[in-house]
């Protein structure tokens, strides 16, 4: 997550729907680094009381694991209040809000968990406004620094492209993905998501291609559908024994050259400067080694 901010790095986040006991009981031996309890998409209308009547129990399941544990909320209001309630009860990691076109929805989320929270032994839950308009395109810095309970913002890639009546593989939401990874960078929280969409969880080599192609494009991590999915996620997001060797070595030579009043040096035969540093040392605290 952010650099600066007591959170893990998020290579892969998995989707699983908050009823469904069997998934959930799954996902908590995933390799996955979040879970998203999801109350929206996942949840037919009838459902969703259900589904919000589970969550705690979905929580405490997943806790046996490692992984964050999110979960997703619905929109309007009417329905994401209660969600924020049974968030806050069951003791989520964060809250993933979709339909963040405004800058309002964040800071109203803000307030609403903020109310909740008070006198009870849950404090600082996060959230990660799910940007899936143009209009929220457009405000994507806003957004973002709206609450500083956010940590990170993904692109929703499916309702954009409907909203901006272009294919998911276009140049176009390529460009609006691009925008969005630049806001988050900008206000200082981590770029999730993919630069495009897959309908099929089955093609495993274009998955992996479109997490490589959004890598390229600045994005930190992505969400998935499946179980099968996450692997890609993990190898692609999450640098190489090699890299991160590498990483150290170069902060290493780089901070012991600065001591003695260097502002470069050369290691193994290249040039390294104050940007190869930094970009090393916050691939190093991504991963908890600095």
């Amino acid at each position: 997550m952010p650099e600066g901010r007591n959170t893990r790095h998020w290579r892969s986040l998995l989707y699983v729907p908050a009823n469904r006991d069997r998934f959930v009981r799954s996902a908590a031996s995933s390799p996955a680094d979040a879970i998203i309890l999801d109350l929206e998409d996942a949840i037919p209308a009838d459902h969703k009381e259900k589904a919000r009547e589970s969550l705690s129990k979905a929580v405490t399941t997943l806790r046996a694991g490692t992984a964050s544990v999110l979960v997703r909320v619905n929109r309007p209001w009417t329905l994401m209040i209660r969600d924020l309630e049974a968030a806050v009860e069951a003791g989520v990691d964060a809250v993933v809000v979709p339909k963040s076109d405004d800058p309002a929805v964040i800071r109203t989320a803000d307030e609403a968990l903020t109310e909740l929270e008070s006198g009870t032994s849950r404090q600082s839950t996060r959230l990660i406004p799910l940007i899936e308009s143009v209009r929220g395109v457009r405000r994507a810095d806003t957004i973002i620094a709206a609450s500083d309970r956010v940590v990170a913002a993904s692109t929703g890639i499916g309702d954009l492209s409907l909203d901006l009546q272009a294919s998911p593989d276009s140049r176009a939401i390529e460009q609006a993905f691009v925008e969005v990874v630049h806001a988050a960078r900008a206000c200082g929280r981590t770029p999730l998501g993919l630069a495009g969409l897959i309908v099929s969880y089955q093609d495993h080599e274009a998955f992996r291609s479109l997490a490589a192609r959004s890598k390229a494009m600045g994005s930190h991590g992505s969400s998935c559908i499946h179980p099968s999915q996450v692997g890609a996620l993990n190898d692609v997001f999450g640098p190489s024994p090699e890299e991160l060797e590498e990483a150290r070595r170069l902060v290493a030579g780089y901070e012991a050259a600065a001591r003695e009043g260097y502002g470069s040096i050369m290691l193994d035969g290249t040039f390294v400067d104050n940007a190869n540093y930094q970009y090393a040392r916050h691939l190093l605290i991504r991963q908890g080694q600095q």
